[in-house]
């Protein structure tokens, strides 16, 4: 195809940030250091309220079966450091930790599910997820439950191996202070847990993981080099030449993960050209097209590398999803501007969030649409969130603040910055993204507005953001 054997030959596939491989010498035969799918299952498990409590759980019980026997092969009876009671001081000791421990691990799961109930009603239920991974709560339920768990299978080993008489004195010891250490852990959890139910420290939570998956992903700046291909011209020319055949998705769900390295591991030695249609944070349904591919041999070897590459979930997940960061503020400032809440200053502080993600976003550049593999037999165009996308954060909210000059002159000044940035780095196209997002939001709040200050004041912001955003002499 003449198409394909212009001077594309200079362009190189740079790899993805999501993906650890490393390529041999030769450039051929990836070595996948955690697979694609692997990666996803394993920050899908990581964010499961059961999977690392469950982990220590299994490593206390495995530490208490090694311990006894130890116990059972030394003899540590002139050792003052550890235990020196009988049996029947052993098995007290080891009761009251236990008793102890399953009673706060049931306090612990209380407050927990206390916490959770408060991010659903008074934040965003899509804060629920990062409630789940918060690492304090689950390593301290893990220990409770763990030190729990240890405490009666050394009650177990007391008085037995045939003799009556036997005490595991280093596990009692190991027991008591495990228990110590507990009681310490409770304290931190509920130091933890003050914290972790104030706005400022959640919105900052997820503006810092926001903003860290913003570096991973766009990890250049705008303006630091071109993309040498159109992919408009690469899906006209395919699509003149033949139909395309479509690669449906096998259940309905969001997005989570799409793996360009990985689908093209999986057609390795083939020759086509796929046009991946979703990117993370989208929802598809069964009848959703995931992807467009032009084989030029067997179609389900693409169907199966296509769907091993894309990653379907029941909820959203920031690894590659940086839109979802915004949700989660944009969500909790919706929240708090509700009537039945009705916190506007909850709702500045999550536009102030949102404007250093947003700033950050219009000076970073974006990934290639266009990637070539296998010296250019395979092309692969990926859909792109574009930064318009992003800005619809901030209009999203200022349909709820035309009544709330406070508020919406916040958003206006958050899209000052914007403008600035997308300045800064010539992003001509962002700049009028931002231009007709800060008149909309304008419009509305002047039209509302209760007072002559309000409306001057208004239009002051507007003002300058408009100047912000525009070319030198213009």
């Amino acid at each position: 195809m003449r198409l394909r054997a212009r001077a594309w030959s200079r362009w190189r596939p740079r790899r993805s940030p999501e993906v650890g491989d490393r390529t041999d010498r030769s450039g051929r035969g990836r070595l996948t250091v955690v697979g694609g799918r692997a990666r996803a299952l394993l920050l899908n498990l990581s964010q499961n309220l059961g999977v690392i409590p469950g982990l220590i759980v299994a490593l206390f019980a495995a530490l208490a079966i090694g311990l006894v026997e130890l116990d059972k092969h030394i003899d540590l009876d002139g050792v003052q450091v550890v235990f020196r009671g009988d049996g029947s001081a052993a098995r007290t000791v080891l009761s009251v930790i236990a008793s102890s421990l399953i009673t706060v691990a049931g306090l612990t799961f209380s407050i927990t599910m206390v916490v959770l109930q408060l991010a659903w009603s008074q934040f965003s239920p899509r804060l629920l997820r990062t409630f789940f991974g918060d690492r304090v709560t689950q390593v301290t339920i893990g220990t409770f439950v763990g030190t729990f768990a240890y405490s009666i299978l050394v009650m177990r080993a007391v008085g037995s191996y045939g003799d009556a008489g036997f005490v595991p004195r280093l596990s009692v010891a190991v027991a008591s202070l495990l228990g110590i250490g507990a009681a310490a852990l409770l304290v931190v959890f509920l130091h933890h847990v003050s914290q972790l139910i104030q706005v400022s420290h959640v919105t900052a939570t997820i503006a810092r993981e926001t903003l860290a998956r913003t570096d991973a992903l766009y990890p250049s700046r705008f303006g630091a080099g071109a993309e040498d291909e159109s992919a408009t011209e690469l899906l006209t020319a395919w699509r003149r030449e033949r139909a395309p055949e479509p690669v449906l998705p096998p259940r309905p769900g969001f997005v989570q993960r799409v793996g360009l390295d990985e689908l093209a591991r999986g057609m390795r030695g083939r020759a086509g050209q796929v046009v991946v249609l979703v990117c993370p944070g989208d929802f598809v349904s069964v009848e959703t097209p995931l992807a467009e591919v032009w084989p030029q041999d067997g179609a389900e070897g693409w169907r199966e590398a296509v769907l091993g590459a894309v990653t379907i979930a029941s909820e959203r997940d920031l690894d590659q999803d940086v839109d979802f960061g915004l949700r989660q503020l944009t969500d909790t400032a919706l929240r708090a501007l509700s009537p039945g809440i009705n916190d506007p200053t909850t709702a500045v502080t999550c536009i102030g969030y949102l404007r250093a993600i947003l700033v950050r976003l219009a000076e970073r550049a974006p990934t290639p649409a266009v990637r070539r593999f296998d010296d250019h037999q395979m092309t692969v165009v990926a859909r792109q969130r574009g930064f318009d996308e992003h800005c619809e954060a901030m209009l999203q909210i200022g349909r709820y603040v035309a009544g709330d000059a406070w508020v919406a002159g916040e958003l206006l000044a958050a899209l000052h910055g914007c403008a600035q940035a997308a300045r800064r780095c010539g992003a001509s196209q962002r700049q009028g993204v931002v231009d007709a997002a800060a008149t909309t939001i304008a419009g509305q709040a002047i039209a509302q507005a209760g007072n002559e200050r309000d409306r001057r004041r208004l239009a002051d912001r507007l003002a300058a953001v408009l100047e912000a955003g525009a070319l030198p002499g213009s």
